[in-house]
C-alpha cells in the first residue's frame, strides 16, 4: 500500500504534525498514526478530508492501492465462503453422526439414561463442531486484519458505484453468511444440550 508514505510526505510538505492533521478531519492522533503505519485504512470520508486538507486528489493518495484492495477483497471474500460453507458441512455431518448413533446403538452406557450410541453421537458432534469453530474464528481474524469494509467503499468510490451502507464485509457480498457464521460458534454446543435433554426426558417419561 502506497497511502501511509503518501500521508506522510503531504504531512510534512505542509509542516503538520499528526495531531495537527488528525484535529482537522476529526479522527484521533492514534488513528493519524495507524493510517501512517499501515495498519488500517482511511474511509471515503476521512480520504476526502485528507484530499482538501493537502490540497491533492483521492486518487493521487491511493494510487496504486485500489488495484491491490480489490484483489485482496476479492480473494478474501472466496475464502471465507469457502470456510462457511465448510463449517456448515461440518455441524451437517456432525447432526447426522449424534442422532444416527443414537439409533443404531441401543447398549447401555455407564451413565444415567444414556445409551452408548447416544455417548457416541455426542462425542462425534463435539468433533466435528471443533473444526467448525475453527473455521468461524478464521473467518472473523481475516475480516479484523484486513479492512475489507472499508477497502469496498473506496473501491466502489473510484469506480464511481455508489458506497454500500451497512457495514459489514460479508453481508454486502452474501447477506446469509455474514448472520450464518455468527451462529455456528452456538450452534453446536446448542445441539448437544438440546439432544442430551431430550434423552433425559425421554427416558424419564
Amino acid at each position: 500500500m502506497e497511502l501511509p508514505e503518501h500521508l506522510k510526505a503531504n504531512r510534512k510538505r505542509l509542516g503538520l504534525s499528526q495531531e495537527d492533521v488528525a484535529h482537522a478531519i476529526f479522527v484521533s492522533r492514534q488513528t493519524m498514526s495507524s493510517w501512517e503505519n499501515g495498519k488500517t485504512y482511511p474511509d471515503v470520508q476521512s480520504l476526502m478530508l485528507l484530499s482538501r486538507l493537502f490540497g491533492v486528489s483521492i486518487d493521487e493518495l491511493v494510487k496504486g492501492d485500489v488495484v491491490s484492495m480489490k484483489e485482496m477483497v476479492s480473494k478474501d471474500a472466496v475464502v471465507m465462503e469457502r470456510m462457511a460453507v465448510g463449517s456448515v458441512m461440518l455441524i451437517l455431518m456432525g447432526i447426522a453422526c449424534m442422532v444416527g448413533l443414537n439409533a443404531v446403538w441401543k447398549d447401555p452406557a455407564p451413565i444415567p439414561y444414556m445409551s452408548t450410541g447416544s455417548l457416541a453421537g455426542i462425542a462425534a458432534m463435539v468433533a466435528f463442531w471443533i473444526p467448525s469453530l475453527v473455521l468461524s474464528v478464521r473467518i472473523e481474524r481475516i475480516k479484523k486484519s484486513h479492512d475489507l469494509v472499508t477497502y469496498r467503499e473506496i473501491s466502489a468510490f473510484m469506480d464511481g458505484e455508489d458506497i454500500p451502507e451497512d457495514s459489514e464485509a460479508l453481508s454486502r457480498r452474501n447477506p446469509w453468511m455474514s448472520n450464518l457464521t455468527k451462529l455456528i460458534c452456538g450452534a453446536g454446543i446448542g445441539l448437544i444440550i438440546a439432544f442430551v435433554l431430550t434423552l433425559i426426558v425421554n427416558a424419564l417419561r
